[in-house]
């Protein structure tokens, strides 16, 4: 299996009223598969590029995907980030590559190491507490993640002096605001699976871009996964302690009051009233086992049948202000919705809608697709407040906005 271990370093800093568009995030990812003088990996590159993915999805602004590094690269990149994360709020850093744990410190293996001799480490590897230090100038809090096949390399001669190198890493105890998560608890190891992506990268990746799941709950999400797909034999760990500030990578649709507005009724209000199939698949789409899934199907079928001819080509769809929300907005392709651009802090729009949430419907109405994105939220907006059905990833929201 190899001795191997993928880093996550991320600095975190943000509460759960903080808008995620308000956030600087930074990431940094190393992927070492080649190795000079050790089995070469299967993993590494391919877990890099999925967390890549899932961080791009969680709305990191700058990803930089560095691949087989050696010494002089890795230390490169991590004074390069430095630097970057000195005026981030969230840094975060991946390593996937071998690693291991020798007295007590844990290191990362650049591809060029050859770690004749026990004390050829200091020399050869780079300290996990090196990357952190380096990482420190990010706002608030930082999170260590190891993901490793972690087995001394076979051919590294011992000196006199020195205990036997273990299995597994050792514990840590990360300063206050940290967290250091690892795939498998200290003194023991973590597998690569049977499929292209370690258990642990495959699940991370899965919940990083998830809506509303807060570090803690995602975390313990990632251990249940991880758990699963291991059959009981690897379980991740997490040590040190978080303020009582929610951290979400994704935010968490705004919160409406119990009772207040039956958000289904509304989406399927919606497509019932419809004259296109776009409000039905919209409804489908957020509630595919809903109490009117069958009937928005029927709907949508019927509405499909009527369409003859392809509708003649319509004019490309442009960025457009409206500035008594404090949007930018544009038509969606097939006109049936109105994409989110941008929001300014200054616009009552602020914290409810975020860049990407898709507008299917205003005042419980289905969207015109002859006129203009701004034209329709202004008018609507007129009498100074304005109800609007999101389409946020895979569910729905109703979100009201007042002047």
């Amino acid at each position: 299996m190899g001795w191997r271990s993928v880093l996550v370093g991320s600095l975190i800093a943000s509460a759960f009223c903080q808008p995620a568009l308000a956030q600087q995030r930074v990431a940094l990812i190393i992927a070492n598969t080649n190795y000079a003088s050790a089995p070469q990996l299967a993993n590494p590159q391919a877990d890099g590029t999925l967390i890549h993915d899932a961080l791009r999805q969680a709305g990191f602004d700058k990803i930089s995907f560095l691949k087989d590094q050696d010494r002089i690269g890795m230390e490169r990149a991590l004074r390069d980030f430095a630097e970057l994360s000195d005026s981030a709020d969230v840094a975060l850093v991946y390593f996937a590559g071998h690693g291991i744990e020798y007295n007590g410190e844990n290191y990362l293996i650049p591809v060029d190491a050859r770690l004749a001799n026990d004390r050829d480490l200091e020399l050869e590897a780079v300290k996990l507490s090196t990357v952190v230090d380096l990482s420190s100038g990010a706002q608030r809090m930082r999170i260590i993640v190891l993901d490793a096949c972690r087995v001394p390399p076979a051919g590294m001669r011992r000196s006199a002096s020195s205990r036997s190198i273990p299995r597994g890493l050792a514990p840590i105890e990360p300063a206050r605001d940290s967290l250091v998560i690892y795939s498998a608890k200290a003194g023991t190891t973590a597998t690569d699976g049977s499929g292209r992506y370690s258990p642990f990268a495959q699940s991370l990746a899965k919940r990083l871009p998830e809506p509303g799941r807060e570090i803690n709950m995602l975390l313990r999400q990632v251990r249940d996964d991880v758990l699963d797909l291991t059959a009981g034999v690897q379980e991740p760990f997490t040590y040190g302690s978080l303020s009582s500030q929610e951290f979400y990578f994704v935010a968490p649709p705004p919160r409406i009051a119990q009772g207040s507005v039956d958000i289904e009724a509304e989406a399927w209000a919606l497509c019932r009233d419809a004259r296109s199939d776009g409000p039905c698949s919209t409804y489908l789409a957020s509630y595919p086992q809903g109490r009117f899934a069958g009937l928005a199907a029927a709907k949508r079928s019927d509405l499909q049948a009527k369409v003859g001819a392809a509708p003649s080509p319509l004019a490309a769809v442009q960025s457009e202000a409206v500035t008594e929300l404090g949007l930018t907005v544009a038509l969606t392709d097939d006109r049936r919705g109105i994409r989110v651009l941008g929001v300014q802090q200054s616009g009552p729009a602020f914290g409810q809608l975020l860049v990407g949430d898709v507008i299917t419907a205003i005042n419980s109405s289905a969207l015109e697709a002859s006129a203009s994105a701004s034209s329709q939220l202004a008018s609507a907006f007129a009498a100074g407040r304005i109800k609007l059905l999101v389409s946020r990833g895979p569910s729905s929201t109703l979100v009201v906005l007042r002047r």
